[in-house]
């Protein structure tokens, strides 16, 4: 029999996990402009991002888990992870498909060490009439994100 209420009890709490996960809103999908993405984008005290109107992008003590298997061999994750690079936007093909216009971040900087990497990039999302520039990633703790806004 308690073998029988553990299995429920892992279920019920999985269960809910997992609905919580899909019953979460973090908001609308934009179609950004450039001139809505250009300035500083915070995240709290010490998180940034400044994204300038030449196409080049630097950003400030970046979530770690996010970018772990980008950064240089001997990084220490208890330091800062600053990067920089280019940035651009990714129009929809077509009005038929999904409206929303993609950020796309190439870093050419991460850690104090020239690399070439695409990614990770932020999805742009409107929640209560504020834009945020969001990463959605897996961290030490499961499901994470870190929301930019300005």
């Amino acid at each position: 029999m308690r073998r029988v209420l553990a299995y429920a009890a892992i279920l019920i709490v999985a269960g809910a996990c997992a609905m919580g996960e899909i019953l979460t809103d973090y908001g609308d999908p934009v179609d950004m402009r450039p001139a809505d993405l250009v300035g500083t984008w915070v995240s709290g005290k010490d998180r940034s991002i400044v994204i300038d109107e030449d196409g080049t992008f630097a950003a400030s003590n970046l979530p770690y888990e996010l970018f772990d298997e980008f950064v240089p061999e001997g990084f220490n994750p208890a330091d800062q992870l600053d990067g920089s690079g280019t940035w651009s936007l990714e129009v929809p093909i077509s009005a038929s498909h999904d409206r929303k216009s993609k950020v796309a971040l190439s870093f050419d900087r991460l850690a104090g060490t020239e690399v070439a990497s695409a990614g990770p990039s932020p999805s742009a999302l409107r929640q209560d009439g504020v834009v945020y520039l969001i990463f959605f990633y897996v961290g030490s703790g499961g499901n994470s994100w870190t929301a930019y806004h300005k």
